[in-house]
């Protein structure tokens, strides 16, 4: 207590705002659907068909109560920048912060929180929990909203030989790319990928990119890709105009490229 004469104390709890009946039957759902987007500190799933508007559901199991003092923070990548309020299309996402206190539940020794989504086509997701005094993050995580497309991906390209190989091994298949890395770690995919496609005729560059000589695509993997199985899968659209050629790899700001290759698209 302060060391000058107190008068009155007010002390008290606000009740939750969530009801745990409400939480264990979203996270029961969830959990049945098995639409798992992310394992961290705490599991990321993504709420069944018939929920409406679709929501995230965290869920930790063994929860100290300590382990939901800290904000959450959640930042939403639409698949079309053009979905976004004007004022947020040019950083590219939605950024949202909530509490435990007015999203979250106990449900036993479980911790389960819930976040409704916006109502656009969702690329991606990166979340995760604010330190006070912003000391850096508890824990942060990054993963696709349809890990399942990217599965679909490398079901195409499963033993067929590559466009060309590096560190990740490249393949043209309907008017796009498909990166495949087998085995991969989560450190494989953090670097970001540049992605330059040079067309047959320059022309069909939109004008501010015809000093360039190529279409910049470069891309953060977990907005086109996802990890499972060991393995890393990303896959990326190409123009619709022809397209001659492909410079990809990935890179580091400030340090410089970690791989690349390139080669003729047929």
């Amino acid at each position: 207590l302060p060391d000058y004469p107190i008068a009155d104390i007010d002390v008290g709890q606000d009740p939750p705002l969530l009801d745990d009946g409400d939480a264990r039957e979203a996270m029961r759902r969830a959990k049945a659907n098995g639409r798992l987007l992310a394992r961290s500190f705490y599991d990321v799933y993504l709420s069944d068909a018939d929920s409406s508007p679709p929501q995230l559901v965290y869920v930790k199991e063994d929860c100290d109560p300590l382990n939901t003092e800290h904000l959450f923070f959640l930042s939403v990548y639409p698949q079309r920048a053009s979905d976004l309020p004007e004022d947020r299309r040019e950083q590219g996402f939605d950024r949202f912060w909530f509490d435990f206190h007015r999203q979250g539940a106990f449900v036993g020794d479980t911790c389960a929180v819930l976040f409704p989504l916006p109502d656009y086509p969702v690329a991606g997701f990166r979340t995760g929990q604010r330190l006070e005094n912003g000391e850096g993050n508890l824990w942060r995580a990054e993963f696709s909203a349809d890990p399942e497309l990217h599965r679909a991906a490398y079901r195409m390209v499963a033993g067929r030989e590559p466009a060309a190989r590096s560190v990740f091994d490249v393949h043209v298949i309907d008017g796009g790319l498909i990166y495949v890395k087998e085995p991969c770690a989560r450190a494989d995919t953090e670097a970001r990928f540049f992605l330059h496609a040079v067309p047959e005729r320059a022309g069909d560059l939109p004008e501010a990119q015809r000093e360039f000589g190529f279409a910049n695509l470069d891309f953060a993997f977990f907005l086109r890709g996802a990890r499972f199985d060991g393995r890393c899968v990303a896959r990326v659209a190409l123009p619709e105009y022809p397209v001659a050629s492909v410079r990809t790899g990935q890179f580091v700001s400030g340090v410089g490229e970690v791989w690349r290759i390139e080669f003729a698209v047929e």
